[in-house]
């Protein structure tokens, strides 16, 4: 299933952003919190867990890293 990094969202408890400012910012929670961040979004699916957002923090990172 393909994201749009620039669809506009809501990360829980901090506010509407991008998609992809949502994950990055999800990722550098403290531990407690990034457990239980949660992105809501207009599309299917209409949440992403904790799990969904690590999950496209690492395939983005692997489409952005210079290749070797």
């Amino acid at each position: 299933m393909a994201f749009d990094p620039e669809e506009l969202v809501i990360l829980t408890n901090h506010g509407t952003m991008k998609l992809r400012s949502a994950v990055a910012r999800a990722m550098t929670l403290p531990f407690d919190e990034r457990k239980r961040a949660t992105i809501v979004r207009k599309g299917k699916p209409a949440t992403l867990k904790f799990e969904r957002i690590k999950n496209l923090a690492a395939g983005w990172a692997k489409h952005l890293a210079p290749s070797e």
